[in-house]
């Protein structure tokens, strides 16, 4: 991370995939924190998993616009390194989040490893609800990392 004065954010999966494949207002809100993203000069990372998500997908162009958009908007790549993944298998441990879903719980470690203040995601069900943002906070204090603000992209816009 270059500069402390720049919110750096720290995009999921879905979060990519939303601007072209998400439906009605999630694609728009995507489309739109993108922007504003750009506008605010904000430091935009990711991570190895994250492409390793994205060369899953079945079609090659899907994973060629998907690429093509982390270069259009700068976004730094982060690997998964031993203490990510300590951390991620730490929050597996202790039910955080399921061991089906891995690389939900990989995302926020690298995440938190790197000090990113924000993780965006899409994903309600394993990422951005209370129940996550408590345990990764209890499990982050304890572990000595910073307890990044986990949200969607449209409370990006609200400020």
């Amino acid at each position: 991370m270059s500069n402390l004065n720049r919110i750096q954010i720290y995009l999921e999966t879905s979060v990519i995939s939303a601007y072209h494949y998400g439906k009605g207002d999630i694609l728009k809100a995507t489309r739109t924190f993108f922007d504003t993203c750009e506008k605010k000069n904000y430091e935009l990372y990711s991570s190895d998993i994250a492409l390793r998500e994205i060369e899953q997908a079945s079609e090659m162009k899907t994973r060629e616009k998907l690429l093509a958009l982390l270069q259009q908007y700068d976004v730094g790549i982060e690997t998964l390194t031993d203490e990510a993944y300590t951390l991620a298998e730490e929050y597996l441990a202790k039910n955080v989040i399921p061991k089906k879903v891995r690389p939900d719980a990989q995302h926020i470690a690298i995440c938190a490893v790197n000090s990113i203040g924000v993780l965006v995601s899409w994903n309600l069900k394993h990422i951005v609800n209370l129940r996550t943002k408590l345990m990764v906070k209890e499990i982050n204090t304890k572990m000595g990392y910073i307890n990044p603000s986990i949200v969607r992209p449209d409370e990006v816009l609200m400020e």
